[in-house]
Order: C-alpha cells, then sequence, then structure tokens
C-alpha cells in the first residue's frame, strides 16, 4: 500500500527461511505452503513482531506514525509472535501488537475483506473515526489533514469509497453527510471545517 517499505533478497535459498521484512507501511501476502519450498518457512518481520507463515494470505499494517502494528488473517494459519507472546490466528481474526507494550497480542473477529480492500483500489470504513479515516486518505493523496473543528476528528462513519476518485471528490461525499460544512485544499494541506 501507500507509503511502504519491504526489505526481501534478491532470491530465496531452497530448504532456507524466506524472510522479508516490512520495514514499515502496509502489504498483503499470498504465501505458498513450506512443502512447496522443501518445508522452508516464510516469515514476516517487524519492529516488535515476527509473523511465521503457514501457507495462507494475510495483511500487515504497521505504518510508522502509528503505535500500533495490525494482522489480519483472510485465509490458513499465521502465528504471530512477540518477545513474550506467540499467537496463532483463524481466517476472520485480526490480532494487534502496540510497539510501547510489554509484546501482548490482543485478537479480534473482524470482516477481513474490509482490512483487504485496498489491494482492489477500495477504502471501507465500518465505525471509523474521520481522524482515521484523514490518515488513509492522507497517505493515497499525499496531503496532511488538518481539523479547523477539533471535534470533527471523532465523528464516526460507514462507508466504501474507490481511490480512484480524486480526492475532491472523495470529500464532497464526506461533505454531503453534513458532518463538515466545508473543506479548504491549500497546497498539500488539507483543512475540514
Amino acid at each position: 500500500n501507500s507509503e511502504t517499505q519491504l526489505k526481501y533478497p534478491v532470491s530465496f535459498t531452497d530448504g532456507e527461511s524466506r524472510q522479508v521484512e516490512l520495514v514499515y507501511g502496509e502489504a498483503y501476502f499470498e504465501v505458498s505452503p513450506s512443502t512447496k519450498h522443501k518445508g522452508a518457512h516464510f516469515e514476516v518481520l517487524n519492529s516488535n513482531q515476527t509473523v511465521e507463515v503457514l501457507g495462507t494470505k494475510f495483511n500487515i499494517k504497521a505504518y510508522k506514525d502509528e503505535t500500533t502494528v495490525y494482522t489480519t488473517l483472510v485465509e490458513g494459519k499465521v502465528a504471530v509472535i512477540t518477545a513474550t507472546q506467540n499467537k496463532l490466528l483463524a481466517p476472520n481474526q485480526q490480532a494487534s501488537t502496540h510497539t510501547a507494550n510489554d509484546g501482548s497480542i490482543m485478537i479480534k473477529d473482524i470482516k477481513a475483506a474490509n482490512e483487504i480492500a485496498w489491494i482492489h483500489g477500495d477504502f471501507i470504513f465500518e465505525g471509523k473515526s474521520l481522524q482515521d479515516i484523514m490518515k488513509v486518505l492522507s497517505r493515497w493523496y499525499d496531503v496532511d489533514a488538518k481539523f479547523e473543528n477539533e471535534a470533527l476528528a471523532n465523528v464516526k462513519f460507514n462507508g466504501q469509497l474507490s481511490k480512484h476518485q480524486n480526492l475532491e471528490k472523495l470529500l464532497e461525499l464526506i461533505k454531503n453527510t453534513n458532518t463538515i460544512n466545508d473543506y479548504e485544499i491549500q497546497n498539500k494541506t488539507l483543512i475540514l471545517k
């Protein structure tokens, strides 16, 4: 996804662990089972967790400006491993680890399809605050969002938007909900009023 950096080798060595590092950002993985790679496991490393893959489809969100890493399982099985815990995820579960805590892993049931909608060019928001929505739009459209009225940041929304629409069109849709009175774009700053 936007604002993402991955590190991975030029090629993997047969029989050795296949590792990639999600330095920051968000990435979706579809991984073939280790049985197809002479038993070599696939692992995704991040600053405060390792995800061991057992043949699966999953998403990891670990942006630099967020203190929580989210691992969402779509299909198969993964193990989320921190310094103090090791937990298995089932499909439609999301693990969250906070970068400042003791390595504890929180698991909740979610709609995995909503979390990976970005790979199909969509944003799906269910009960998300306008502040959370603006984080997503800021990354995609490369703008800084500011709230003229701070109370707007906590207003919750449900909806689906396309990444292929221009920013002004999306802002007009939000404005039509009568939640914001107006918006203004100055250079790379978006001001919600």
